[in-house]
């Protein structure tokens, strides 16, 4: 087992700086199978460190998967089906729609066979471009939504085995009840987050009783030797929580950036310059023009062992001003670089380790540090701002079909991620980049998630949440306007403090190789429950 995990680590990097470096949705459940081999041991730990992994990535890590010997046929069956769905295209020529590869009858049933999954395809030598198409249909039983409709293209290509490249629009139609949200014809940003909806623009049309908005991400990806040059617009998840990560949760609105990485022996490195919206759609509709926002952010990995990875991040948010080119070197310290700045700037220092104990056992922690002072470190006031997390990821059987358990605590300071400042905020379009439920916050959360079959993804949730609601537990408070009389006595909670318990539960059935099933349950003790239940179509 140990010379096949040094063989993965080394696997890992050869394959990242020669192949395709399209990014994989970061919701899919292929995330949830990688995590599940790296806590037990068959797949490397870095794959659970930062999303999305790109498509040569997840090919790579399903082909070790399949080929260890360890697994079991339930595995190895899984890992087949969805290196099949993110197979690249390599038969010669052009493929178009229902044609002998892409028969019609694969919409009523599912095949393991080498067909091509792709709506069109061209591919000659080393170069291969084709086209996704994909459309969604969900029902929501609620009294002010009712419909949601999504239209969306992907095209992807590969150039030659340096070069590589994808653009993605969608086209989002919500069927809408209550028609007075729609203020000013563009819709506030609260009220359709459960279809994903990031503070996109968003038109109401009363004649149709339509809302409307679009999505894009798009990137370009170019390889010299060992360093992987990146221009794209995407999300960013950087630590070791699938969803509430203190430092980059990978939840807010995708923003373009410049960035690389590399990979030498047993470190990795990370960097990228990103543009974020100061205000939200809304905002950006009624002021017409905006300042400059940008985030500055490297990130460090070094496997101390096997099973013990040590990582140190740095983050800077400034704005008001063109790009800082102290803040465009990737090894730059910002630390240092702020500082001789007058302090201006937004500053964060991301320090976290994960631990695999034993086979099926790995522990993470991390430590956001927004701003401290060291003699007042134990003590309750205001100015020191940090995010502490501790999980536990525990996989009980190797076998898909037993569930896996996450455990994990997370607590904010008030305050955390907020600048006097306010273009400063860590948010871009009014939704915060790092832990999602911002500073002043305690969440305990309970995860599982499991495949009883090969084609049916099970995953449940709860979230004990304690949120304050003072000034201080929201990333737009200015701590300008904090109450002076508790400087030196700011508790973690600020009152009153907001109670909330929140059940999810999913099910993702892959009816056939084009038709996907899916549902949801949500129950929040706040609000009524919702059960929503869709369908995409996916060529």
């Amino acid at each position: 087992m140990k010379k096949f995990v040094k063989f993965s680590v080394v696997f890992f990097v050869c394959s990242t700086l020669f192949g395709q470096q399209i990014p994989v949705q970061s919701d899919h459940s292929v995330y949830s199978f990688l995590y599940r081999q790296s806590t037990v041991g068959i797949l490397p730990q870095w794959v659970q460190s930062t999303k999305p992994l790109t498509l040569d990535q997840v090919l790579n890590l399903l082909t070790q998967v399949i080929e260890n010997s360890e697994i079991g046929n339930a595995n190895r069956t899984l890992a087949a089906r969805f290196k099949s769905e993110f197979s690249i295209p390599t038969k010669p020529g052009m493929h178009l729609p229902f044609s002998k590869s892409n028969r019609i009858n694969h919409l009523l049933y599912y095949e393991s066979v080498d067909i091509e999954p792709h709506l069109l395809t061209m591919t000659h030598e080393k170069s291969s471009l084709w086209l996704d198409w994909n459309e969604t249909l969900v029902f929501a039983p609620s009294n002010d939504y009712r419909r949601y409709f999504q239209d969306k293209f992907t095209l992807k290509t590969k150039i030659n085995d340096q070069v590589s490249a994808y653009s993605q629009f969608s086209m989002n139609r919500l069927v809408w009840n209550n028609k007075t949200l729609a203020i000013e014809s563009v819709l506030p940003p609260d009220t359709i987050d459960w279809v994903t909806y990031h503070n996109e623009w968003a038109k109401y049309f009363p004649e149709v009783n339509w809302i409307i908005w679009y999505n894009t991400q798009a990137g370009v990806s170019i390889i010299f030797d060992q360093i992987q040059f990146d221009l794209g617009k995407q999300n960013h998840s950087w630590g070791w929580s699938p969803s509430h990560s203190p430092i980059l949760s990978g939840t807010g609105q995708p923003f373009a950036f410049i960035g690389l990485q590399t990979s030498i022996s047993k470190i990795r490195f990370k960097f990228l310059h990103g543009s974020l919206m100061p205000f939200t759609p809304y905002e950006v509709h009624k002021r017409k023009i905006t300042p400059n926002k940008y985030i500055a952010a490297h990130r460090g990995e070094i496997d101390i062992t096997n099973n013990f990875t040590l990582s140190i991040t740095e983050m800077v948010i400034y704005g008001n001003r063109n790009i800082d080119f102290d803040y465009l070197i990737p090894i730059h310290w910002y630390w240092a670089g702020e500082h001789n700045r007058g302090d201006q700037d937004n500053l964060f220092i991301g320090l976290d380790y994960s631990w695999r104990i034993r086979p099926g056992v790995r522990i993470y922690q991390t430590l956001l540090l927004d701003e401290v002072v060291w003699g007042k470190i134990f003590e309750p006031w205001w100015g020191n701002k940090f995010v502490f997390q501790s999980g536990i990821h525990w996989v009980p059987s190797v076998n898909p079909i037993i569930p896996d358990f996450r455990l994990e605590y997370t607590i904010s300071r008030p305050f955390t991620y907020t600048h006097e400042d306010t273009i400063n905020t860590y948010s871009t379009s009014g939704l915060g980049l790092g832990f999602p439920y911002g500073p002043s916050a305690e969440v305990l959360r309970i995860e599982t998630n499991f495949f009883p079959k090969s084609r049916l993804f099970a995953s449940g949730a709860v979230d004990w949440i304690r949120k304050g609601s003072g000034i201080g537990s929201s990333i737009f408070d200015n701590y300008a306007f904090r109450d002076p009389a508790l400087d030196d006595n700011t508790p973690v909670l600020l009152v009153p403090v907001n109670h909330k318990s929140v059940i999810t539960l999913t099910l993702h059935y892959t009816m056939s190789r084009y038709i996907v099933l899916h549902s949801n349950f949500v129950y929040s003790s706040s609000t009524d429950i919702e059960i929503r239940v869709g369908l995409t179509w996916d060529w």
